[in-house]
């Protein structure tokens, strides 16, 4: 098996463990450039790549441009192919203009497998793949994590790109920690590639000392987070149902969440989490509310939905069975 995707990726690698015990699993060349300017490059690499393992079949995970080069590539030999959207991908390619609509439906038409990992993510696929496809819905799964005492820590651990607005967290955490009952409050930044950026934003609002950043984080530490966090947020402007938010439920923490059509019907606003819309995020008041919600009852009530909807067994059996397919109709 050849998995194309981000090889330093943690979802990356938890996908590739769910098949280490029925295949040789590979995951794409870290050390190739896939972008626009090394477009030409990177087809010729991946095609030596995919000729030089001869894989039974290809795992497709982000369906973005390394995706496409990857079925560019696969034109002729056509191995069987899985193909998996994340959320970013489905969800913001087609806007980007038609010639991502068009990378996205290609993959999708010379893909033979299809997962989507919500209710609404799967239903946004279905604009973009073959009439009459299966998608099967099944995410990653999570290690249900055990809370231990709580401390006074907002968590935030999404990438420091504009989807997933990180400074508006640290503008919203410095109106809070203003107020004196919540001085003594830290907020924790995980992830990277705006420390700097961020740090500096820190400085100018006078928050630098009850802001930490914590840096790329292991599954472990990541963990230890969640389980001693009181508050997680998570603000994409758009985003499917996160691994993250599933281990933050898992965890017990009291969860602050943008408003997002793929949350409908799972993040109930004030029933078990705090749903905020864009004017709520740029009013930068809204940490605080969710510490009036009903706590107990909530954080009981989503470690139950995660540990249920995401259990990584169940899951890993779904993803095994497709792969397991699609090799037998080769």
């Amino acid at each position: 098996m050849l998995i194309v995707g981000n090889p330093k990726s943690i979802h990356t690698i938890r996908l590739s463990r769910f098949f280490e015990e029925n295949y040789q699993v590979n995951l794409i060349d870290e050390g190739i450039d896939f972008s626009f300017r090394n477009f030409f490059s990177a087809l010729r690499q991946t095609k030596s790549i995919l000729s030089k393992l001869s894989p039974d079949i290809l795992v497709l995970y982000q369906l973005n441009l390394t995706a496409f080069v990857a079925t560019l590539a696969n034109r002729k030999k056509k191995i069987p192919t899985f193909a998996i959207g994340i959320g970013s991908d489905i969800l913001t390619m087609p806007k980007k203009g038609w010639a991502y609509k068009a990378m996205l439906k290609y993959i999708l038409k010379h893909s033979q497998a299809y997962n989507a990992g919500s209710p609404y993510l799967l239903e946004q696929m279905q604009k973009y793949c073959p009439k009459r496809s299966e998608i099967l819905l099944a995410n990653l799964g999570v290690n249900p994590i055990q809370p231990i005492e709580k401390e006074n820590i907002v968590f935030s651990n999404r990438l420091h790109s504009p989807l997933y607005r990180i400074d508006e967290v640290i503008k919203a955490f410095a109106k809070f920690v203003s107020k004196p009952e919540f001085a003594d409050w830290q907020l924790v930044v995980a992830a990277t590639g705006k420390e700097k950026e961020f740090q500096q934003l820190s400085q100018s609002l006078g928050i630098e000392d009850k802001v930490k950043f914590v840096g790329w984080l292991s599954q472990k530490e990541n963990a230890e987070y969640y389980a001693k966090s009181k508050i997680y947020i998570s603000l994409p402007k758009s985003d499917s149902f996160p691994i993250s938010l599933l281990e933050a439920m898992s965890g017990e923490c009291l969860c602050i969440v943008s408003d997002l059509p793929a949350y409908k019907g799972l993040m109930k606003n004030k029933e078990n989490c705090l749903v905020v819309t864009d004017l709520e995020i740029e009013k930068a008041d809204y940490i605080e509310k969710v510490l009036e919600l009903d706590s107990q009852n909530i954080l009981q009530k989503n470690k139950t939905f995660a540990d249920s909807y995401a259990d990584i067994e169940k899951n890993k059996e779904k993803f095994i069975s497709i792969a397991e397919r699609l090799v037998n109709c080769k």
